[in-house]
């Protein structure tokens, strides 16, 4: 039993290099790029007439008419740009397709630094490369989904009416009319796109709305490197299934199993998606190709009588995945705030932070991950003191357990038997020393999902000048250092068996690695653990003390005392 503790640490620190090893040897590949109907070329009728409703990117054409691509000036009039400006967003808009250009967000919280440079640019949610579809192209495919689409996505448009915090775009083609406005909700996070759609002639067909982006694959460590952030993803809600597809995926496209309630590009942090009018019968279709580019798309079926028209309202959500920006635009939206397997935790973590950052003068996240920690610590205080008082106890019981070893030295069994029944006189438990660590370790998992999902830490920073960001890794590394010093000091104070010193040099050696690993993972992870390590070092130090038997009287105070006796 007296390696129980020793076969603990072990089996944590190969399952740490386990994780650490899985995630460089089987992290995604990007797919070789094949032969594929790419997303900003033409429709090809055999890949059209193979996909069934809700129709793939390839079939709706989103980009088909490549003999006169994007941005080209002859045949096509000149594109127009058109921006649109609210107290948290600012928007270009351009005539080709109608669509979204630029979606910058306001605020010093919303700008991404180089390394570096104090200066920084704001977040645009709008990443695409030439050729490739916008976010809020619209499509008009005919009843035949193999036949050119009506109306393409970068269809050129021209502008019929712009003010403050709205713009009108119109286009036509095919005996076919689209009407688009955009507007800006000034006060939210919240666009609203108006389609109407009037035929010259009976019309059965779709509407597709996309959302786009344009992304890489994949190339980090996974949970041990921080320097790979999550990369942008299509995303869907549809039925009961909430599905992200990202360039290098196994499966590159997805159709929605039922209605869908949204969708559009998940990048980390911000959500660009787009909701159908209530009671739609809308499909989407999520694709992301080798090349990068990615689109998710929302379908809509149409039916008009000659002359007919129908209006069809969108509203879209462009910002950070704050849950209450969310929720104000469309609560099913807050299922796009992915928490994983350690939701539960994450959340009570989240909400905590959140308690403290609102109580706090200054409102630091810095000092509200402190909070956090001394919270966690003050929770798990007794079952730390009764592992204490059980390590104590372990050691002053081992020249008995020498003892047995000597008195049973062929007898494996009854030397067990014997020793639990000494563990059990003495209170101990063998396992009891590691139980904090393994409490502990939900946390951090749980903390560092947080700090990868949760906008509100985004760009955080705990001391200007040097912690600017807490979902960043320490840029000088003096936290994973004074991390590492801390688990050091921590094993010096924590009581190991006389028999088994190699215990001590195997804590030293996992302080040294996990130190290593904390090198790029965000900085509040390493302030937690940071604070936690002083709060434990802090904690053995009293229970040492409070647990120290009374030193023995002195020899003139014995015979004192024996003298007052008689």
């Amino acid at each position: 039993m007296k390696d129980t503790n020793q076969r603990l640490f072990l089996a944590v620190a190969l399952c740490l290099a386990a994780t650490f090893l899985w995630s460089i040897l089987f992290k995604p590949k990007t797919l070789p790029a094949g032969p594929s109907a790419a997303i900003a070329g033409a429709a090809s009728p055999s890949a059209a007439q193979a996909v069934p409703s809700p129709v793939s990117v390839s079939a709706l054409g989103a980009g088909a008419g490549a003999d006169v691509p994007r941005g080209t000036s002859t045949p096509r009039p000149p594109a127009q740009r058109v921006a649109l400006e609210s107290d948290k967003l600012h928007l270009v808009l351009t005539s080709e397709g109608a669509a979204l250009e630029s979606v910058e967000l306001k605020g010093q919280k919303f700008l991404r630094h180089k390394v570096g440079s104090k200066e920084g640019s704001p977040v645009n949610l709008i990443q695409a490369s030439p050729g490739e579809p916008l976010t809020l192209s619209t499509l008009v495919l005919g009843a035949d989904p193999s036949a050119p689409p009506l109306i393409r996505a970068d269809a050129p448009y021209e502008v019929v009416r712009s003010e403050p915090l709205s713009v009108t775009f119109r286009t036509e083609s095919a005996g076919v009319t689209v009407t688009k406005t955009i507007s800006v909700d000034p006060d939210h996070y919240r666009l609203n796109l108006a389609v109407d759609v009037r035929s010259a002639g009976a019309l059965t067909g779709h509407l597709a709305v996309l959302g786009a982006s344009h992304s890489e694959a994949p190339t980090g460590g996974g949970f041990f490197s921080r320097s790979a952030s999550v990369p942008a993803r299509t995303i869907c809600k549809a039925g009961d299934k909430l599905e992200r597809v990202a360039v290098g995926a196994k499966s590159p496209s997805w159709d929605g199993p039922g209605a869908a309630a949204f969708a559009g590009i998940d990048e980390q942090y911000f959500l660009m998606a787009v909701l159908p009018p209530a009671g739609s019968a809308s499909t989407c279709h999520l694709e992301a190709q080798p090349q990068g580019a990615m689109v998710s798309t929302l379908t809509l079926p149409l039916s008009l009588l000659a002359g007919g028209t129908t209006a069809l309202s969108f509203n879209i959500f462009a910002g950070p995945k704050d849950t209450e920006e969310l929720a104000a635009v469309a609560p099913i939206l807050k299922d796009a705030v992915d928490l994983g397997f350690w939701a539960v935790i994450a959340n009570l973590l989240l909400g905590v932070m959140k308690f403290f950052h609102k109580v706090i003068p200054g409102h630091n996240w810095g000092i509200a991950i402190i909070l956090l920690t001394v919270s966690m610590k003050a929770l798990t205080f007794p079952l730390q003191h009764k592992s204490m008082k059980s390590m104590q106890e372990m050691q002053r019981i081992q020249p008995q357990l020498e003892e047995l070893k000597k008195k049973y030295p062929n007898d494996t069994q009854r030397q067990n038997q014997e020793q639990m029944k000494l563990f059990k006189e003495h209170g101990v438990n063998p396992m009891g020393s590691c139980l904090p660590m393994l409490i502990q370790m939900p946390i951090w998992f749980a903390l560092y999902t947080t700090l990868q999902v949760s906008v509100e830490l985004y760009n955080a920073a705990f001391i200007p000048g040097w912690l600017n960001d807490l979902t960043a890794k320490d840029p000088y590394y003096v936290l994973p250092v004074a991390m590492g010093i801390t688990m050091i000091l921590t094993q010096v104070l924590t009581p190991t068996p006389m028999s088994n010193p190699s215990q001590k040099t195997m804590g030293y050696a996992m302080s040294g690695f996990f130190s290593l690993l904390m090198l790029n993972l965000p900085s509040g992870l390493t302030l937690y653990i940071f604070v936690n390590n002083v709060l434990s070092i802090m904690q053995q130090m009293y229970l040492r003390r409070a647990m120290r038997p009374p030193a023995p009287p002195a020899s003139g105070q014995t015979v004192a005392v024996s003298a007052a006796r008689v």
